[in-house]
């Protein structure tokens, strides 16, 4: 069922047949009047349907339909406007196909934004009828809006939210889905970065002596593993997602190495690490499960992102850190490594820059990244102290 004849008597008939079978009129050359029929899928599927007073304009017309059916948007809403979240569906859709051009790694996070943040204002609000004004009202709401912790949304949470929908917008208009105008133009929200704090050897001290109590023996595998992937934080400088994504056989206890999935930049990276971090590491192999796939893990081998973040929030008040986030480790990692081996040295440590590649012609850069990795150990307290630290 595609496209069929409309007679003068009102009956719809199919293209193959020369008169109209209730009234028997033949069907004309020219003046003839057509009804696009389309289903989503097949019989008793939702059909779309359109009038053309050409053949050509009926043909256009199911090619249309046909497009919007596999961009996922509903023909019918298209008719009167294209909603927000028909166009984020379309989206989302490309961004978890590993085949589409279009495919991003960090679709959950969009799609937890979504759902989260936008679709309850947005959802069913036509791409043409959103303003200026209420995109400001939106990210006003949001100013007032709590984390699922109980606090306020982070600026930079509700930039996310921002660059989502401007995406959508963008991504709508090089689709030729939604070509009108966009109401996130000239919107921004500034957001401080520059808030990174760094231990100092006290604090650290107080720390591993609070990591070492709340990850003891006959604790829950969860905690312990969590007390662990803080210390590893602290003497790598990894992020939160490259410590709870590390794999056992991306550890090379040999050659006291490991290599993260630098989610931020796409990339492996591939670090020395000290010997307290693969004693960290060779702790977690002897209280984990035989075949977990993850270094740091709970029970069934599942990973421990959010039990991690959500533990050390608790933690972290009773230790006089409040406030003190988890990357704040990797600013402490980096400030102290490049007060021992410089900045550029420093940098290959961190992935910050593409000194791996000079590495290749500097054969002593091997060694000089273990002194800034054993530093970090002996600073934090692992080791005695040699009179030089602060």
């Amino acid at each position: 069922m595609a496209i069929l004849v409309v007679c003068s008597c009102k009956t719809v008939y199919s293209q193959t047949k020369r008169v109209c079978p209730k009234c028997a009129k033949p069907k004309k050359e020219r003046g003839t009047r057509y009804q696009v029929v389309v289903r989503e899928g097949g019989r008793g599927t939702r059909k779309h349907t359109r009038f053309a007073d050409t053949l050509a304009e009926a043909r256009e017309a199911e090619l249309l339909i046909r497009k919007q059916l596999d961009s996922l948007i509903n023909p019918a809403a298209a008719r009167k406007g294209v909603t927000l979240g028909e166009i984020f569906r379309s989206y989302i859709a490309l961004a978890q196909n590993p085949n589409a051009k279009e495919r991003k790694t960090s679709w959950r996070k969009d799609e937890q934004r979504w759902r989260d943040y936008l679709a309850p204002d947005f959802d069913n609000r036509r791409a043409d009828a959103i303003s200026n004004n209420d995109v400001l009202a939106f990210l006003k709401k949001l100013e007032a809006k709590q984390s699922r912790v109980g606090k306020p949304l982070a600026p930079a949470t509700r930039r996310h939210a921002l660059h989502l929908l401007q995406r959508l917008y963008n991504w709508s208009k090089t689709k030729n889905i939604y070509t009108g105008y966009n109401p996130t133009t000239d919107i921004s929200i500034t957001v401080n970065n520059d808030v990174g704090r760094v231990l100092k050897p006290d604090q650290a001290q107080s720390l591993l002596t609070a990591l070492a109590e709340f990850g003891a023996q006959g604790k829950p595998l969860v905690d312990r593993m969590c007390a662990l992937g803080l210390q590893f934080a602290l003497l790598t400088g990894r992020r939160l997602s490259e410590i709870c994504t590390l794999r056992r056989d991306k550890v090379n206890l040999e050659d006291e190495a490991a290599t993260f999935w630098d989610q931020k930049n796409q990339k492996w990276l591939t670090v020395p690490i000290s010997p307290e971090a693969l004693a960290i590491i060779r702790q977690a192999d002897s209280i984990g499960l035989m075949d977990a796939s993850l270094v740091f893990h709970r029970e069934e081998g599942k990973g421990i992102y959010n039990q991690m973040d959500y533990r050390w929030r608790k933690l972290r008040d009773t230790i006089g850190l409040s406030g003190f986030r988890i990357h704040d480790f990797r600013h402490t990692f980096a400030t102290w490594v490049k007060r021992t081996i410089g900045l550029l040295a420093s940098m290959g440590l961190t992935g910050h820059s593409t000194i791996t590649n000079a590495a290749r012609y500097e054969h002593t850069e091997s060694d000089i990244l273990r002194r800034g990795v054993a530093a970090v150990a002996e600073r934090a307290g692992y080791k005695a102290e040699n009179g030089n630290g602060d």
